[in-house]
């Protein structure tokens, strides 16, 4: 059209038709450009009218304030608890270490089927996996300097270890702090420069190089200040003087996210900083940079460009087969019968996100609470849908004159999904503020009771991009539905004076529109029924937790470590001064009893010793292969039952008497005495510790109450106590209990003064009352008790704010037919109980829907739970009558507010 439309002004110009149609095509270059002049002139007129429906939007929505600003807020709740839980997955799952090209990264684990070497590790991650294969990431360290030696594998090679906190003292001030043990070419291969100063190199970490050490950028604002000339400083470690090199670039923290290392110190230094494995090595033991059975440094590499894999596994299972080959096999008679002497095989897993620990931690933990929050965000979608529908209803004349003018449906539809996804953004937009300010709420919670969690969850590229996705299909999900529906008025009543009145009391897209909204109640209803039982599972699940008989009495008890061996005191002095602080402590005033312990109970930690019982004989699966038991072992001091409050049914406890040079004495636990001994008299009965030919030169004195270990799910295991001053070959660090009058953080402070009068160079460390540990061994269960809570009370507030919107709309729509049945003699009982009949109709429509979808959904988290299962008929009540009660108040509102119509008011509404 637009050719000819120019062929024929040549034409009028006087121009041959012939001529002007030639013209006409040198000028446009032929059919093809004038469809592309007439896409150009599409594409133009589209981005125009966009800009024109977008103007329009957001004066409409500038119109009705109450209306956006509810819309918004619902949106920014769902949005925003979505926002902020994936943040925290982008941190914890996601996010690369800050290192150079961490994609070429790599970890070596091993896995083998009952291997014996195994056992002579001493660090890493040992386990098993589901075929019973032991697997771990410690290698010893001539494997580390064979694999670095080899350049056809990676481009570089790093090992770390992490020993026990140590004893860190700069300027006469101590404390113990987290302190890696790296190799000299761990900052080089991962690609770290430092903030100031210089990295360690290969140079440091050499026999007979000066000692020196590099601390993280944190650390160095905490105990430095930023001062610069902490280069250069002398600080001591363990005893150990060295001097700081320089401080690492401010974003790396180590190769653990979520865990913040606070100083790196060369491998070679590690005898002289582990005074505990020093104090126990045998004379003329192999040092642990030359014994290959001696599995305690983590390995990485970097792969080479282009690099195998496979290759790669398999020159590695090389060289880890040469390095095992020459140790040492224990004899036939001490191994267990399912050992394999087949030596382990390597394995890679991609470590450019760091090592997994926190992962595995809260993989499960943050897939069921976004599961949760996309429910929540369901529900709010819904709201706001609702919302559009009622408000749709008031624009049908709007919507009417426009169609009558001509304008398509399509147009309007666009116009409408415009609006919606306007109010997403807004929301979204919100919702990342939101996220921002429950970041740090939610970190928080996942640092409650336990070691701080070390991570940024501030919003980056990749949670905005999740949020814009979301907002967007947010805005067509709750907008499609109302903007369909909103666009098939009955033209003719609509054009009408009050059309949108007899259209709402009359007209069947108003029914239909009121249906929808129904379903959308009922949905959320169902939603909400769910997230509630959730909840309601996770919080009794704790309650039964907190509830459980731990076999002591949890208050008012005080728990610190000491590390006396790094300070180095050994052998008697030792004694000496734990008994000396001990009875100090004793002497504050408020102190009730003090003891010492090895390890403390619910996740204080464990020993596991063979133990031979005389005159028992394993039975098959008992024994370790030595003819032994593994059994718990807790090496204590004196009143340590009496400070922690465990019966004594039967004997003694230990006392002032079990010294060092007096006979060797134990005390076993009910668990004990009633698997091992049956039901004998167990006291005088003895055991030792060893294998079948160890000696039973420990004599029982005493059977205790059963204490449970580790965490408060696993029942008590049998326990043996001895005195720790009759094994100090056994210890290192140990834990003092301090009983007190009162509450214990208020004793802190004395028994911290108590104990630097003793030694000011000796910190006392991980502080914290009994309550705190438990609260540390169950944080998981209050993580998901206080979170599901949360959004189960959001999900449920949402969904009584729909309710009370539908049927607050259903009430204005039939004021007329209200006001006729009152008129004819209707009384306002009644009226409420139709409008409540309706309500409680939606409602148990809802909770029929939720209870099976909850019930199977539930089985997710069933491992999760303690003391109850999945369909605990208890908590699907409770969760069932807080719905109903909630809805019914919700409805009753409006459902009162229809009984108080007038009747003359009504009829005359129309």
């Amino acid at each position: 059209a637009h050719f000819d439309h120019r062929v024929e002004k040549y034409v009028q110009s006087g121009l041959p038709p012939d001529e002007a149609r030639k013209r006409a095509r040198l000028e446009f270059g032929g059919l093809d450009q004038v469809k592309e002049e007439c896409r150009d002139a599409r594409g133009v007129h589209f981005i125009t009218t966009t800009v024109q429906d977008l103007r329009y939007g957001l004066r409409k929505l500038a119109k009705s304030p109450g209306f956006t600003a509810v819309v918004v807020l619902s949106l920014a709740l769902g949005i925003g608890a979505n926002t902020a839980i994936f943040s925290l997955i982008d941190a914890v799952m996601l996010k690369m270490l800050p290192v150079k090209q961490p994609e070429q990264l790599v970890l070596l684990s091993w896995r083998a089927q009952g291997w014996p070497y195994m056992i002579h590790s001493l660090s890493g991650d040992g386990d098993r996996d589901k075929s019973g294969r032991s697997t771990s990431t410690s290698f010893s360290y001539p494997i580390f300097v064979a694999i670095r030696a080899r350049k056809q594998v990676f481009s570089g090679v790093l090992a770390f270890s992490d020993p026990d906190p140590l004893n860190v003292s700069i300027g006469g001030r101590a404390e113990f702090a987290h302190v890696q043990l790296v190799s000299g070419d761990y900052f080089s291969t991962l690609g770290v420069p430092a903030a100031i100063g210089r990295t360690l190199t290969p140079s440091d970490d050499t026999e007979g190089a000066a000692p020196a050490g590099m601390i993280s950028y944190s650390y160095w604002i905490r105990r430095f200040g930023r001062d610069p000339l902490a280069v250069g400083k002398a600080v001591t470690v363990n005893g150990v003087p060295l001097t700081l090199v320089g401080v690492a670039a401010r974003e790396f923290f180590g190769v653990q996210p979520g865990a913040s290392v606070d100083m790196w110190i060369p491998l070679q230094i590690q005898p002289k900083v582990d005074s505990g494995w020093a104090a126990n090595a045998t004379p003329g033991e192999t040092s642990r940079f030359t014994a290959r059975d001696d599995w305690w440094v983590v390995i990485m590499g970097r792969l080479k460009r282009g690099a195998n894999e496979q290759q790669a596994r398999s020159a590695l299972d090389v060289l880890v087969q040469q390095n095992v080959a020459g140790i040492e096999l224990p004899p036939p008679e001490k191994r267990s019968p399912d050992v394999s002497l087949v030596p382990p095989k390597v394995d890679l897993a991609p470590a450019g996100g760091g090592l997994d620990a926190l992962r595995r931690e809260f993989s499960q933990p943050l897939f069921v609470l976004m599961s949760v929050v996309g429910l929540v965000l369901i529900i709010a979608c819904a709201n706001v849908a609702n919302l559009l529908l009622a408000r749709a209803t008031s624009r049908q004349k709007e919507i009417a004159v426009r169609l009558a003018l001509g304008a398509s449906r399509g147009r309007l539809i666009r116009q409408l999904l415009l609006e919606s996804v306007l109010l997403a953004i807004a929301g979204g937009a919100l919702g990342v503020i939101l996220a921002y300010w429950a970041g740090g709420i939610l970190l928080a919670f996942m640092s409650s009771g336990r070691e701080p969690v070390i991570l940024h969850v501030t919003p980056d590229l990749r949670v905005l991009a999740f949020t814009a996705t979301i907002s967007v299909l947010t805005g067509i999900l709750f907008g499609l539905a109302p903007a369909l529906r909103g666009t098939r008025p009955d033209l003719t009543p609509a054009l009408k004076e009050g059309g949108t009145k007899i259209l709402g009391s009359a007209g069947h897209s108003g029914g239909r529109r009121q249906h929808l909204g129904k379903l959308l109640v009922v949905a959320q209803v169902a939603i909400s029924v769910l997230l509630l039982l959730a909840a309601g599972l996770f919080v009794r699940s704790l309650t039964n937790l907190e509830n459980e008989d731990i076999g002591f009495d949890r208050n008012n008890l005080l728990l610190f470590g000491l590390a006396p061996t790094q300070a180095g005191y050994q052998g008697e002095r030792l004694v000496r001064f734990y008994e000396e602080l001990r009875q100090r402590i004793n002497a504050i005033p408020g102190v009730q009893s003090t003891s010492l312990s090895k390890h403390t109970f619910i996740g204080g930690g464990i020993s596991i010793s063979d133990v031979s019982i005389q005159g028992y004989t394993p039975k098959p699966g008992e024994s370790n292969g030595n003819g032994s038991l593994s059994l718990y072992v807790n090496y204590v001091g004196q009143e340590f039952f009496e400070t922690f409050g465990i019966p004594l049914p039967l004997g003694r406890t230990i006392g002032d008497r079990d010294t060092e040079a007096a006979p060797k004495v134990a005390v076993v636990n009910r668990a004990f005495a009633n698997k091992y001994l049956g039901g004998a008299n167990p006291i005088g009965r003895r055991l030792g510790f060893g294998g079948r030919k160890g000696r039973s030169d420990i004599v029982i004195v005493g059977v205790v109450g059963d204490v449970r270990y580790g965490e408060l799910r696993h029942e008590a295991p049998p326990t043996v106590y001895v005195p720790y001053n009759q094994h100090l070959d056994t210890l290192d660090a140990m834990n003092f209990e301090v009983r007190t009058a009162g509450d214990p953080k208020n004793w802190i402070g004395a028994v911290r003064q108590t104990l630097q009068g003793l030694d000011r160079n000796l910190p006392m460390f991980d502080a914290k009352t009994q309550i705190e540990q438990i609260n540390q061994a169950t944080f998981q269960e209050r993580l998901f008790a206080r979170l599901s809570s949360f959004f189960g009370l959001l999900a449920l507030t949402l969904a009584c704010v729909g309710l009370y919107g539908i049927m607050s709309y259903a009430v204005a729509r039939r004021t007329n037919e209200i006001g006729i049945r009152m008129a004819l003699g209707a009384g306002r009982h009644s009226i409420l109980a139709m409008i409540m009949r309706e309500t409680l109709v939606m409602v148990a429509m809802g909770v029929a829907l939720g209870i099976p979808a909850a019930l199977a959904a539930t089985r997710v988290i069933s491992s999760m739970l303690y003391g109850l299962k999945a369909t605990d008929p208890l908590t699907i009540m409770a969760s069932v009558s807080v719905m109903i009660a909630v809805a019914v108040f919700a409805g009753y509102l409006p459902a009162r507010r229809a009984s108080r119509v007038d009747p003359i008011i009504a009829l005359k509404y129309e």
